[in-house]
């Protein structure tokens, strides 16, 4: 701390670890259509003390799926961690979808890559996921033309079968994570005819998912 810098007070500090926490809880149960009124509601403080700490629900989502970006990135790291390659990548799909079958909140976001909460390509996750996708084409487990990006574009497909799911299984996703995970491995077909989309080309893309649902 500079010579000039004010120490936080503890209520502050409190009300403001109180807010990320209870954003959390609701982002997970409402989504992100949750408002801040909510978040302040839940954390059982007056809502002029919840903007005084974030400028909108913007800004406390950025926070809060910043932290599910590390996770996702964690999860990468334990999957190269698994001695097979195909399981690895199988596994970081499974959790990641497994985690946000119960957290609105965060399979909304994997739709919703603005700049303030860029889940899918904040560069230390891309690069986890560069890696394990080199490991099972070098492993020859995955098909040769299939892209890291691609990883972004099939959980974003699979946003929409947690609403179907409520109506039906809550296991719903695992169907069709599989089928899309079958089309990712090795195979005698033909290449794919069009090329993956760029990293930096992703954010935007995912986005417009979201406008159009």
């Amino acid at each position: 701390m500079s010579p000039d810098a004010k120490p936080v007070r503890k209520d502050v500090a409190r009300n403001r670890a109180l807010l990320l926490a209870s954003a959390k809880v609701v982002f997970a149960e409402q989504g992100l259509d949750a408002t801040l009124d909510d978040i302040a509601k839940h954390a059982g403080v007056g809502t002029g003390t919840a903007y005084r700490h974030f400028a909108n629900k913007q800004e406390i989502a950025a926070e809060v799926l910043g932290q599910a970006s590390e996770s996702m990135t964690q999860d990468a790291l334990d999957a190269l961690a698994i001695d097979d390659p195909w399981l690895g990548i199988t596994t970081f799909f499974e959790t990641i979808m497994g985690r946000a079958a119960v957290n609105r909140g965060l399979h909304e976001s994997l739709a919703i890559p603005r700049a303030s909460h860029e889940v899918l390509v904040r560069q230390q996750l891309v690069d986890s996921v560069t890696t394990l996708f080199a490991r099972a084409k070098a492993a020859g487990v995955i098909r040769a033309d299939a892209d890291p990006t691609d990883a972004g574009v099939i959980l974003s497909m699979l946003v929409p079968v947690f609403d179907m799911a409520a109506v039906t299984s809550p296991d719903l996703w695992r169907r069709y994570l599989w089928l899309l995970l079958d089309g990712l491995r090795a195979t005698d077909e033909p290449a794919l005819p069009v090329t993956a989309m760029p990293v930096e080309s992703i954010g935007a893309a995912l986005s417009a998912t979201k406008r159009r649902r």
